[in-house]
């Protein structure tokens, strides 16, 4: 009889050490999350979003517009400058849409806005300045939809000849 015992023991003590062995895999568990700061101490930000993801806020329209956005002159010089960027909105059927919230954003360049929201005039037109040495992309939101399009740089040319 007690050799019916001991292979029993044996056999639950290797199949416990078993189970262990199989539920850590042979790796070392992470080590615990730091504990959160104190009440009334400063978190640490996460990383600031790239710009070109950042929201650009305005109050969102409730019905379906339809947007056209432009730079005049299309195209900036050699060397870059400024473009007028003129956006206006309507409603379905042609409607000027004024009182409607826009942003804008150039990377690379700069607006006279400086991204300040900008609305809708009784024709349902709005503008911005857009100043540039590269060629730029815009983006805007317009009452809650993100629009993008580009301001081309000339490519600097050969030297005319005489």
């Amino acid at each position: 009889m007690p050799l019916r015992q001991v292979p029993f023991v044996v056999l639950v003590f290797v199949g416990a050490l078993a189970s262990t062995a199989c539920a850590t895999l042979g790796h070392r568990r992470a080590p615990p999350p730091p504990p959160p700061p104190p009440p009334g101490q400063a978190l640490t930000p996460e990383p600031p979003a790239p710009r070109e993801d950042e929201a650009l806020p305005v109050q969102v329209v409730q019905e379906p517009i339809v947007v056209a956005a432009w730079a005049e002159p299309r195209q900036l010089p050699a060397g870059g400058g400024q473009a007028q960027i003129i956006v206006r909105i309507q409603k379905e059927g042609g409607q000027p849409f004024p009182g409607v919230e826009v942003r804008l954003r150039a990377s690379p360049g700069a607006l006279y806005s400086e991204g300040r929201v900008l609305v809708t005039d009784a024709r349902g037109m709005t503008r911005d300045r857009v100043t540039a040495h590269k060629t730029a992309v815009i983006t805007l939101n317009a009452g809650g939809t993100r629009y993008r399009f580009r301001v081309p740089v000339a490519e600097t040319g050969p030297p005319e000849s005489p």
